[in-house]
């Protein structure tokens, strides 16, 4: 009897999956550092600055922080998407690209100084000379460190990466509360340090990395082509900011910065928790997808997309729904007195908010990415802000801060929605159905746990809880995909053995 086997294309599109597979997880366990520290301690930090800061100074840090990623999205993020799109294909940038790099750092760094030094005539607060330098310097310090971390990931060049992206959010965070607690708690301490830290983490890296130094030079093909390719990525930057930030704006017009102050601590630890869970895995996840595409076309990179979706899915999900699971105890934990009232009732529609934005943004638009269509993002940003700020507006009016939340989130909902019913049209792109019931059966027995669990405001019950959490969705994912499992560890294995060699 003649033995049947597969068809040779069928064997070789299994190995090819396998492979692509397990650097996916290579790629993620070596960029997981960074991905995990830096956003905690952009979360850890807002919990923080609840017991140093008043609403007007904590206000007053939102707002600059919202002006530094409006210049992002303006002046430097339509050269960060040419840079993770293109720079990634060749051993070395080359002279040209790096010239370019620094002629538009610069360009954008003139740019933000002049919108910071314009920003005490329009807000409300006390500026003094020491928070707009500050401000200042850690506004163009933010710019290098975004655009050098985004090179650094699109190269393959994880050590540059993580430097900055740890050295910022965790040594900046250090840095600003021995000024607050030594010096003064005020916002220009705030900004000090992490200025501080921004230049110590660039130094480092500037010593290992290939720079332009000719800061007005610049190819004119190159800005060309990043402008083609990334002008509705801008615009549709410039949305997302809206969507994120126009809430903040709404309330200073209307209320004042003590007003933004009281509503960021809740708004950001539901954008932020889905910071967290989304770039503990996407920072590998699209320049991979881009690398299959290039060996195998764009069905094959178009399937990386779908495996890199389920990896987020399965961070995200459980993040958002556990969080929300142990807001009511958290809140009286780590917020100050007085934020309390304010964080505890925005904070759910915050979660849902953030999980739906960043599933959209670093999941459901990259399939248009990949196929170079960034007017669809376009489109559904604008969805996301326009819905958000004319839900938020009505919630605003019919029940105030948490009616302004609510409606930002249902705006999300709504993008997130659109997206991923245009993604299917257009390339039949969508998450196996089978994966995502298994991961919504883990994160629903997970919720099912925590919810049994008696619960207290202390450190003791809330761990207990955090981490019997994650050992019932653990547990209950690695049962449903043992192949992955088997993958997962003998990956783990070999880089524990890589590393241990001398």
């Amino acid at each position: 009897m003649t033995e049947l086997r597969p068809a040779p294309h069928a064997w070789h599109r299994d190995e090819a999956r396998i492979r692509w597979d397990t650097m996916l997880l290579r790629q993620t366990l070596l960029y997981l550092p960074a991905q995990f520290l830096g956003p905690v301690f952009q979360f850890v930090s807002i919990l923080t600055w609840t017991h140093f800061l008043s609403p007007t100074d904590l206000g007053l840090v939102a707002l600059i922080t919202a002006v530094q990623e409006l210049s992002l999205a303006t002046t430097l993020n339509w050269f960060t998407h040419y840079t993770v799109r293109y720079a990634g294909g060749a051993p070395s940038p080359g002279k040209a690209f790096l010239d370019t790099e620094t002629f538009v750092l610069t360009f954008s760094g003139v740019i933000t100084v002049l919108i910071v030094v314009a920003m005490p005539s329009f807000i409300d607060g006390v500026w003094t000379w020491g928070l707009v330098a500050a401000a200042i310097l850690q506004s163009v310090g933010r710019l290098a460190v975004a655009q050098l971390s985004d090179r650094a990931r699109a190269c393959g060049d994880p050590l540059s990466y993580s430097i900055l992206q740890i050295g910022w959010p965790v040594g900046g965070f250090f840095a600003a509360l021995a000024l607050v607690m030594l010096y003064e708690p005020s916002a220009a301490s705030v900004l000090a340090g992490y200025a501080a830290a921004q230049a110590i983490s660039l130094a480092l890296v500037l010593l290992r990395i290939e720079i332009g130094r000719e800061p007005l030079r610049f190819a004119r093909e190159v800005i060309a082509k990043a402008m083609a390719y990334a002008l509705p990525l801008v615009i549709g930057g410039m949305l997302v900011w809206l969507a994120n930030n126009g809430v903040r704006f709404v309330v200073e017009w209307r209320d004042g910065a003590a007003a933004v102050g009281l509503v960021t601590v809740g708004w950001s630890i539901g954008l932020r928790i889905a910071s967290v869970a989304a770039m503990m895995v996407t920072a590998a996840g699209f320049p991979l997808a881009l690398a299959r595409a290039r060996d195998g076309g764009h069905e094959a990179g178009q399937a990386q997309l779908a495996r890199n979706g389920l990896l987020l899915l399965a961070t995200l999900a459980p993040a958002s729904a556990g969080l929300w699971m142990i807001s009511d105890l958290i809140v009286p934990m780590f917020v100050g007195e007085p934020y309390r009232a304010v964080t505890a009732a925005i904070l759910p529609a915050s979660i849902l908010a953030g999980a739906a934005r960043s599933f959209r943004v670093h999941c459901g638009e990259q399939v248009f990415l990949l196929h170079e269509r960034p007017v669809v993002p376009l489109i559904n940003d604008a969805i996301d802000a326009v819905a958000a700020l004319v839900l938020g507006g009505i919630g605003l009016l019919w029940a105030g801060l948490p009616g302004l939340v609510a409606g930002a989130a249902i705006g999300a909902v709504l993008s997130l929605i659109v997206t991923m019913a245009w993604g299917w049209a257009l390339y039949r792109f969508a998450l196996p159905l089978a994966d995502v019931v298994k991961i919504a059966l883990a994160t629903a027995a997970m919720m099912a746990v925590i919810a049994l669990v008696p619960a207290r405001a202390d450190i003791a019950s809330l761990t207990l809880i955090v981490a019997l959490g994650a050992l019932v969705f653990a547990s209950l994912i690695a049962a449903l995909y043992p192949r992955e499992r088997r993958k997962a560890v003998a990956l783990a294995r070999e880089m524990v053995v890589a590393r241990q060699k001398p």
